[in-house]
């Protein structure tokens, strides 16, 4: 991919997305400079670029104006990725998610803006639909967040467009369905997947809140990353919003289903009450990123999770059950 800007900062780029970022950035040639608080993000995501001149870390938060503020004078391009990304937390503490998803990223626009930036890309969620009344949720789809976190993510959105429109700041936000893949943690806030797979490592039952009906749009994370690239060399879409998903819909109890064949481990999920704030419903129509990005997901989600339950951080080197 022919790059357009050459120097990069990566908010949050030591977490699960962001490391995988700055790997695409620097493959494809640019000099990256990382932000991170390592609140959740970890610097052995990055450790594959500990001697490479062309990575930069600096520990900090984006809700630290002078810290963004630095960081942005030695940039053309910031993808914004660092958040507080657990809808569950957002609804115990919104006032620590508005702090971080909604001031934090008003830090980054206005430091952009200040220092010449000549785009951002913002990482938004497909929170912001909330319950859709469609399975395939297009971009034109009513806006009605149902947690805190879906809302941060909105305003976010609404400032990079606003940020556009009366500054002429080239933004571009990205709706991201449910990312997964390598390097993602599985804590009780993390990704479906990766808490399966560790369960399921470990011998133990994967826990299914609801009746296991819900369904997901699960994208591997290289596809996300691609995406975040093919924003920032588009010169289409700006101040818009695009969703980033495979289109294709999977249930909860179809991917516990999946796992258990490919893991080989002869246990049953076990099913608890729903959680407050959970979606029902969530499948991206990626036409408009298909047109205006030329993104196409590569990766399918059978090949995602083989890639994934294979990598040491999830699942010991076992060979795989299961036929694809």
């Amino acid at each position: 991919m022919q790059l357009t800007f050459d120097r990069v900062l990566v908010t949050g780029g030591a977490g699960f997305i962001g490391s995988h970022t700055v790997d695409a950035l620097v493959m494809n040639g640019a000099k990256v400079w990382v932000l991170d608080d390592l609140s959740t993000g970890r610097l052995k995501n990055l450790r594959k670029w500990r001697n490479e001149p062309a990575v930069r870390f600096t520990k900090g938060s984006i809700t630290r104006e002078k810290t963004i503020e630095s960081m942005a004078r030695k940039v053309e391009a910031i993808i914004h990725l660092a958040a507080l990304v657990s809808p569950n937390i957002s609804v115990r503490n919104p006032g620590l998610t508005n702090e971080i998803n909604v001031s934090g990223t008003l830090n980054v626009l206005r430091a952009a803006l200040r220092n010449d930036v000549q785009k951002v890309v913002f990482a938004s969620s497909s929170s912001v639909y909330g319950n859709a009344k469609t399975r395939s949720i297009s971009e034109d789809a009513p806006l009605n967040p149902i947690t805190p976190y879906g809302a941060s993510k909105l305003a976010g959105e609404k400032y990079c467009l606003a940020y556009y429109s009366s500054y002429d700041l080239r933004t571009i936000s990205l709706r991201y369905l449910n990312v997964y893949g390598e390097r993602q943690s599985s804590n009780p806030y993390s990704g479906v997947i990766a808490i399966f797979a560790r369960k399921l490592r470990d011998g133990r039952p994967p826990i299914i809140y609801g009746d296991g009906n819900q369904t997901r749009d699960f994208i591997y994370v290289s596809d996300v990353a691609r995406a975040n690239l093919l924003a920032l060399t588009t010169t289409k879409g700006i101040g818009e919003s695009f969703n980033v998903g495979t289109g294709r819909a999977t249930s909860i109890k179809q991917l516990c289903r999946i796992l258990v064949n490919m893991t080989g481990k002869d246990v049953k999920a076990v099913f608890q009450k729903a959680r407050p704030g959970d979606i029902r419903h969530s499948c991206a129509n990626i036409n408009k990123a298909r047109v205006d990005l030329n993104f196409e997901p590569k990766v399918s989600l059978r090949q995602g999770l083989r890639i994934m339950l294979e990598s040491p951080s999830i699942i010991s080197n076992r060979k795989l059950a299961g036929k694809e």
